[in-house]
């Protein structure tokens, strides 16, 4: 196979596969407590990794690597898997989908935060407005159909976990490693089921009711292969291998297969509006990104 192609199939492997764990995480927290899924599903995954690449003969990575692996595993498999997991108990899977279009938006400004010389300029300002937009329109569509008092709460969730995925991924950038980007995800895996299990065990989940429907067995099984296997260990290799503005577009592929999917599969509203959010989201979340590759662009060109 063509070298150049794989990162390419990588890529396409996060733009799909990711959008297809909405709709599987809203079915298995239907059944199971949220953090004891979250825990299962990174659990298991993270132990088969390991295992696959111990028996190769694998050597265990330097404790700088073991840091670095486990701090992005705490932030983005437990805080941002985690905690969106929990706010998918009262959020559908399109809103979700849609909230996470935003996350390559927060890479733009945690990057600027840190100095990594993003430039906000007008055509930013005009990204950020017209996402603005569209999130204002979707909510606003959707509170005709949400009554639940726990709405509030799983947005805000589900917010906080795009800001720590956001961070995870900046600081995955930043920190390149050389070991097997699945050996890696491996660890961060393990790492994140630690703190997933802590959490389930500290909100008495344990004691909840589990109903074990054919249903639930099965999203978390495909979390585990495509959302975990493939879909995350795609993501810590394309981050290595293409821009960042690059990586960063599979936000608009995932977000429209997890609405589609959302209204297919579980009858969430799907109208006009919902379709214009959609458009002005990835359009505006299209601008900062592009913004961010004219500000680079000319940044090199004064720097040489």
């Amino acid at each position: 196979m063509n070298r150049n192609l794989i990162p390419w199939l990588a890529f396409f492997a996060v733009s799909f596969f990711w959008g297809t764990t909405y709709l599987a995480t809203r079915i298995g927290v239907q059944s199971f407590p949220p953090f004891m899924m979250a825990a299962i599903r990174q659990g298991l995954a993270g132990f088969c990794l390991l295992l696959y690449f111990l028996v190769k003969g694998y050597a265990i990575p330097n404790k700088t690597d073991l840091k670095s692996f486990f701090f992005t595993g705490i932030i983005m498999l437990a805080g941002g898997n985690g905690i969106i997991t929990w706010g998918m108990q009262y959020v559908d899977s399109g809103l979700t989908s849609l909230i996470c279009a935003l996350t390559p938006v927060w890479i733009v400004l945690f990057n600027l935060i840190l100095g990594k010389k993003e430039q906000i300029n007008g055509l930013t300002i005009l990204g950020f407005l017209i996402c603005l937009i569209g999130q204002v329109l979707i909510f606003s569509n959707r509170l005709s159909v949400h009554q639940s008092e726990h709405f509030w709460t799983g947005i805000t969730a589900i917010v906080l976990s795009n800001l720590l995925w956001a961070i995870g991924t900046v600081y995955s950038k930043h920190h390149v490693s050389k070991v097997h980007p699945l050996f890696s995800s491996g660890f961060q895996m393990f790492a994140a089921a630690i703190i997933l299990v802590c959490c389930s065990i500290l909100l008495d989940e344990t004691k909840q009711t589990i109903v074990l429907s054919q249903e639930a067995i099965l999203s978390i099984a495909y979390l585990v292969v495509f959302g975990s296997w493939i879909a995350f260990g795609s993501y810590m290799y394309v981050l290595k291998k293409l821009p960042a503005s690059i990586v960063s577009t599979y936000a608009y592929i995932n977000t429209a297969v997890g609405l589609l999917l959302g209204w297919y599969w579980l009858n969430e509203p799907m109208n006009l509006q919902t379709i214009f959010a959609l458009v002005l989201t990835v359009l505006g979340v299209y601008l900062v990104s592009k913004s961010t590759q004219i500000g680079n662009n000319t940044q090199q060109t004064t720097d040489r």
